[in-house]
């Protein structure tokens, strides 16, 4: 097992003490799952936890019962027992026979990624759609993960992985929870109608939807275009509601604007599923801006992303332009090998207010040009 370098934030020092573990299937593969994991401390931070220590395993087969094996358990244990770390989280999806094993030999409680994901998303839920949406998921995903495990959950006692419905809704038998479900999705499809009605009612202004990685600056560019007041934040998914402004363009030039959830890699389905009421406002977007983080080390790789999950949606389809933010970061031979690179995207930086009024243009240029 070999260390990736070690990643923490100092503000989190009365937070749960956290070790994060990948798993590379090729010395090839080290590098991806070191990126992967950089991710996952981002992660890890938002959902309000301290990083002590991350690990790589390169492992060509996986063990069926552990996935790591338990000689590398009994390592992690030893490990989590002289930095005083109370939760494992993979980077990987688990099975919850091996939750249920790991656990047992390292004595520490595990989660996987998709579970850390759901935690955040459940942290940053604030309106209602936000949080039915989040518990719908966070019950489809779990529902399977209750069968034999009795009353496990209820030693949980609280921690990441454990936020959104609660212990006491996920101590009910699986029948009381299907009904649960059914009861929040009648109530998704309520909001759904009423957002449906709401924009028909404006079908005759051009629709515009800001797509994109999450943390690339989707809302930070919405207020720039359109002085909104949008919550913005360093931290992942601070954003989980569709947020319409209306943004003018001179002369006499008038659009809608979304700002809408992020993307991310390994998404859980579930989850797409469930916010299918606020990527509704992509689907019925006339144009879409995919914004990019001029500054991200794998830009490609996020680009990628982000059309998987448009196709995932049925919305790759619709026209599109790419928008480089935070481009203020970048020295002059950057942006000029990212222009020479993406010759048809506009570069904007939300923060310093510059590109701005190519954008607007190129936006008045699509939707009011006479071809």
């Amino acid at each position: 097992m070999k260390k990736s370098p070690r990643l923490s934030n100092p503000e989190h020092k009365n937070h749960e003490k956290v070790l994060l573990l990948g798993i590379a299937r090729s010395h090839k593969e080290r590098w991806l799952i070191i990126q992967s994991l950089a991710e996952l401390t981002n992660l890890t931070i938002t959902a309000g936890a301290e990083v002590i220590e991350s690990f790589i395993q390169v492992k060509r087969r996986l063990n069926p019962a552990t996935l790591i094996g338990i000689g590398k358990a009994k390592e992690l244990a030893q490990i989590c027992a002289t930095f005083d770390i109370n939760l494992i989280i993979f980077d990987h999806n688990l099975s919850p026979a091996q939750i249920r094993n790991i656990e047992k030999i390292t004595d520490v409680r595990i989660i996987d990624r998709t579970t850390l994901i759901l935690d955040i998303f459940a942290k940053h839920a604030r309106t209602k759609e936000a949080k039915l949406q989040v518990e719908l998921a966070q019950l489809e995903y779990r529902l399977p993960r209750l069968i034999g495990k009795g009353l496990e959950y209820s030693r949980l006692g609280g921690g990441i992985g454990t936020r959104g419905p609660g212990e006491k809704k996920l101590e009910i038998d699986r029948r009381r929870i299907k009904q649960r479900i059914v009861t929040l999705k009648r109530a998704i499809k309520k909001i759904e109608r009423t957002k449906k009605v709401q924009r028909k009612n404006r079908k005759s202004i051009p629709k515009i939807a800001v797509v994109g990685y999450t943390n690339a600056g989707k809302s930070s560019l919405v207020n720039a275009l359109t002085n909104a007041d949008l919550l913005i934040s360093s931290h992942l998914f601070s954003t989980l509601d569709s947020n319409t402004s209306i943004l003018f363009v001179p002369p006499k030039h008038k659009m809608l604007i979304s700002d809408t959830v992020g993307f991310l890699k390994n998404l859980p389905h579930n989850l797409i599923a469930s916010f299918q009421a606020t990527l509704a406002e992509v689907l019925e977007a006339n144009l879409l801006i995919h914004i990019v983080d001029a500054t991200d080390e794998d830009i490609e790789a996020k680009i990628s992303t982000v059309d998987n999950v448009l196709e995932e949606i049925n919305a790759h389809k619709t026209s599109r332009i790419m928008v480089f933010n935070k481009t203020d970061r970048l020295v002059n031979e950057e942006k000029a090998r990212c222009k020479r690179k993406y010759p048809h995207a506009v570069f904007v930086s939300a923060k310093e207010n510059t590109g701005l009024v190519t954008l607007k243009n190129s936006l008045k240029d699509f939707f009011f040009s006479k071809p």
